[in-house]
């Protein structure tokens, strides 16, 4: 009902408007006094409604017959001047318009088809990469450094010590032992005497004794009284065991020749049975010394690490051990007490300013060996290993370090660029060959074709990545890609 009131509304404008250019035309005419020529005009209006399909959109075809006479100016009908006829576009008009639009999005669409089609292939390139390590000796001072110096400062030293009992653990035998000991002999005649080696004694408590010497004994002086010539040799009981530990004068008899005494005026002693026993090993110690050290060290790193300031690190304390064992190794005893008292002196330093330091000197390292074709990957590790102090009154060490880091080869756009133009249109096992044969590449793989299929003759249509990292041992763990 809306689209008839439209359409009805645009032909009476239409109509309107024809009259209106008639009447014109009329006035002309009376102007003139001349008959103006008459016109035949067909006016095609086409009709179509917003966000309809056109498929029955209406023709109107308004065509003004030559017979039909002009308006006349009392105002009649305008409408009656046309005849109108509604038709449906024919199909050759239907099929002009299809192919206009299918023909474009059938020439987007191969596009599309054929660049999905196409195989991208991509290289990928593992970089050779070198490992580099070094070690140095960096100098910290409490004052303001200059040069290569680093600031740091000398920590108060520290003591700590601890003592600790352990069994021991290690076994002795002993075989049964005769006792030793001495008899002097007196002689009471003004000539000297001489008393056989392996002469046999018996003391008060019926145990035996041997000389293992042969006594001469010096005549006696003629002294008022007179003095007793005397001589004195080594001895032992006749049997084992410590029944010969005898006191002292437990012999105390004549014997042996006129005049003569005998007497042993020092205890026997040595003598006992057969037995095993436990002593001290050396195990035994050095376990104990180990264990102390151990908590100790760890007990220094605790109160030292405390000392530091927002920003220092602590390099290895240097630590000297004292050890005082109860028993020495092979001594008799059945447990062991050691005291281990560790006297320590540390450095710290600004953790920044070494790590700069030690990359630096790295960094050197790898440009005069390698050149400038290779970079760092990843960062440089830096350990310190152990500090000194040079100079306590000044508060200077040196700390050792060890550096060690990765240093990959790499490529400028330039070489990416000729590395592609190297192998377009190459086969993969041709490409493989080119890449492995350049400067700087370790291992090369292609995807994204078969084995029988050559790369695209575009450098458009290859890629590269490189894979950083890939061929350390020490960064295995750690991959970097750059796709170009």
């Amino acid at each position: 009902m809306r689209e008839g009131h439209a359409l009805e509304e645009e032909l009476n404008r239409l109509v309107r408007s024809i009259g209106e250019r008639q009447a014109k035309q009329k006035d002309s005419l009376s102007a003139e006094g001349e008959p103006a020529p008459e016109k035949t005009e067909t006016i095609h209006v086409y009709i179509v409604l917003e966000g309809e399909e056109p498929l029955d959109e209406q023709v109107v075809d308004s065509t003004l017959t030559e017979d039909v006479p002009l308006p006349s100016s009392d105002g009649g009908d305008p409408c009656s001047l046309f005849t109108a006829e509604y038709r449906r576009p024919g199909l050759p008009g239907l099929l002009a318009v299809g192919m206009g639009v299918l023909l474009p999005l059938a020439s987007i669409v191969f596009q599309v088809l054929l660049a999905l089609l196409t195989p991208t292939p991509t290289i990928v390139l593992v970089p050779l990469a070198r490992h580099l390590s070094t070690t140095a000796t960096i100098t910290v001072d409490s004052e303001p450094p200059i040069g290569a110096q680093i600031p740091g400062r000398l920590l108060p030293s520290l003591t700590l010590t601890q003592t600790k009992t352990a069994p021991a653990t290690g076994k002795g035998h002993q075989d049964a032992q005769y006792a030793w000991g001495a008899i002097t002999f007196y002689n009471g005649l003004f000539t000297a005497q001489t008393v056989a080696a392996g002469t046999r004694l018996v003391g008060s408590d019926g145990v035996q004794v041997v000389t293992d010497q042969v006594a001469v004994i010096p005549a006696a002086y003629a002294t008022t009284p007179p003095t007793y010539g005397r001589v004195t040799v080594s001895a032992q009981a006749t049997q084992t065991g410590p029944q010969g530990n005898i006191s002292v004068r437990d012999i105390n008899e004549a014997c042996c020749l006129p005049s003569v005494l005998a007497q042993n005026t020092v205890a026997f002693q040595g003598g006992h049975n057969e037995r095993d026993y436990t002593v001290v090993t050396r195990a035994d110690r050095d376990n104990v010394v180990s264990s102390l050290t151990a908590t100790l060290g760890q007990s220094e790193q605790a109160a030292l690490s405390a000392q530091l300031a927002p920003g220092e690190a602590l390099a290895t304390p240097a630590c000297k051990p004292e050890v005082t064992p109860d028993h020495q190794p092979g001594a008799e005893a059945a447990s062991v007490t050691v005291t281990v008292s560790v006297h320590c002196t540390a450095v710290a330093y600004e953790s920044v300013v070494l790590q700069e330091r030690a990359t630096s000197i790295l960094t050197t390292k790898a440009q005069q060996q390698l050149g400038t074709h290779y970079s760092l990957i990843g960062a440089v590790q830096v350990s310190a290993l152990q500090a000194m102090i040079t100079d306590q009154k000044r508060g200077r060490a040196s700390i050792a370090v060890t550096v060690d880091g990765t240093w990959t080869y790499q490529f400028s756009q330039q070489e990416l660029w000729r590395i592609k133009q190297l192998v377009v249109g190459k086969t993969q096992q041709q490409a493989i060959r080119i890449l492995l044969g350049l400067p700087g590449i370790q291992r090369a793989t292609i995807e994204g074709i078969g084995e029988n299929q050559r790369l695209p003759k575009e450098r458009s249509h290859i890629q590269i990545r490189m894979l950083y990292g890939a061929a350390s041992s020490a960064m295995s763990n750690r991959h970097w890609f750059l796709e170009l």
